[in-house]
């Protein structure tokens, strides 16, 4: 028992005395031997320039699948904005030689779109949804832009005003169709041979609520559909004549398949939005950006973000990059969590010698991206931004500083294109906002030595 003790008090004092040395001799490899004009110079600053404002965007691509949106709303800060469906219908499962036969009658016909549940806006406005009849077809070789419009019949097929109705058991838009057309599909056989034929004949639908009357701020709402949907197409309700006991039957032509093409119609009226962002998108450089910057919904608008100062981190020294944080603040007061939310991201690309867009360096590798983030950081009430790839190339020449742009967008390299499934907008604070003024961090290391 005494030997036991011994040794664990030996043991002790030996790491004791190696622990005592591995301190000094680390203050004193810090102190001594390095000359402190070679100290490694690791510097923090956050007072750097930001320059920042809103742009009105044209257009943006309208991409081909089921997702689409659809409804009118005015937003308290935004303004007004339509969103129209142009889509085709087929025959489902591309069968041919179709036929109802010619003892088949009529009984009703109707379209339904499946609806996901999510909107923007105030959901019980009653709107008024009018379906015509295209008379251009949308194809699904073509890219097409949200202000893309398409020739349709002045006549229209139907009109309802109202909200959702049920489906087996799911919400559904749902609109009853004019007989006459129905009948025209249910009886023309030369029609039903294939797609291609039915396609040329029956172009498709226009489908619309840019008449519905909306009193004013924080009224009507635009909601997310899937024409992907199996519920989600146009279904003709008929029975057979000889019956003595007619069944019902009924056969759904559908918008999703191969043939389908879809696209989304948005039209921003900014004529109704607040002062601050008519005055940024018109160019009003007195006021731009100083205290509010607005994403809107569906790619209408996007910020340019300058970094003017970038280049002085090296003007006399050779620098690294090791962190740099730009940190864009929301404006909580313009947020409502039930009607007009926030994105869950944004991304910040680049600015080309054109003005046109491109990724940022940290967007490109996958362990950079983790970093470069763009996610709404909820403790910092912020989406952060890491570009200290990028900004390591313009401070060693590598690639000229043009700006950035922030965009409503999911920020990875392979989506970051789209813009057109964003339903949520956002306001950030300006360069002079007091509450929420954007802060650019910027940690690294200088090498005076190294010409």
């Amino acid at each position: 028992m005494i030997l036991n003790f011994r040794i664990t008090f030996l043991l002790v004092a030996i790491l004791f005395i190696v622990s005592c040395k591995q301190k000094d001799n680390t203050s004193t490899l810090g102190l001594d031997v390095q000359p402190d004009n070679d100290l490694l110079n690791i510097t923090f600053t956050d007072t750097s320039s930001i320059y920042i404002h809103t742009q009105r965007v044209d257009s943006v691509r309208t991409y081909n699948d089921g997702i689409k949106y659809l409804g009118s709303t005015y937003d308290p800060i935004f303004g007004r904005t339509d969103a129209a469906i142009y889509t085709n219908f087929s025959i489902t499962n591309n069968l041919t030689n179709l036929s109802f036969g010619t003892d088949a009658v009529l009984d009703s016909a109707e379209m339904l779109i499946y609806c996901s549940g999510e909107f923007t806006g105030e959901f019980s406005t009653p709107l008024t949804y009018k379906v015509h009849l295209l008379n251009e077809a949308v194809t699904n070789t073509t890219s097409y832009y949200n202000t893309q419009k398409f020739a349709h019949s002045t006549n229209i097929v139907n009109t309802t005003t109202g909200t959702l109705a049920t489906r087996s058991g799911s919400l559904c838009l749902v609109f009853k169709l004019d007989n006459n057309m129905a009948k025209y599909i249910l009886e023309t056989d030369a029609n039903l041979t294939n797609n291609t034929a039915f396609q040329a004949a029956n172009k498709g639908f226009y489908i619309t609520s840019e008449s519905s009357v909306l009193s004013g701020p924080n009224t009507g709402a635009i909601r997310k559909f899937d024409l992907d949907n199996i519920l989600s197409g146009v279904n003709l309700y008929y029975h057979k004549s000889g019956s003595i006991f007619p069944k019902g039957e009924v056969f759904q032509f559908s918008f999703r398949g191969i043939d389908a093409a879809r696209t989304n119609y948005i039209k921003h009226d900014y004529n109704s939005a607040i002062a601050p962002l008519k005055n940024q998108i018109s160019g009003d450089s007195t006021v731009v950006g100083n205290n509010e910057v607005y994403l809107n919904s569906f790619g209408g608008t996007r910020a340019r973000v300058y970094l003017p100062y970038l280049k002085n981190f090296s003007d006399s020294q050779t620098v690294s990059i090791s962190r740099a944080q730009l940190i864009l603040k929301i404006d909580p007061t313009t947020v409502d969590f039930l009607n007009y939310n926030y994105p869950s991201e944004l991304a910040l690309i680049g600015c080309g010698s054109s003005n046109n867009e491109e990724l940022v360096w940290d967007q490109l590798e996958a362990s950079d991206f983790v970093k470069y983030s763009g996610v709404y950081n909820s403790d910092s009430s912020a989406y952060i931004f890491n570009i200290a790839r990028h900004m390591q190339k313009i401070v060693s020449n590598k690639i000229t500083n043009y700006g950035f742009y922030l965009v409503n967008a999911n920020p990875s390299k392979s989506v970051v294109v789209r813009r057109d499934n964003r339903k949520d907008r956002i306001v950030i604070g300006g360069k002079k906002n007091v509450m929420y003024k954007p802060v650019f961090r910027v940690t690294y290391v200088k090498f005076p030595h190294d010409k």
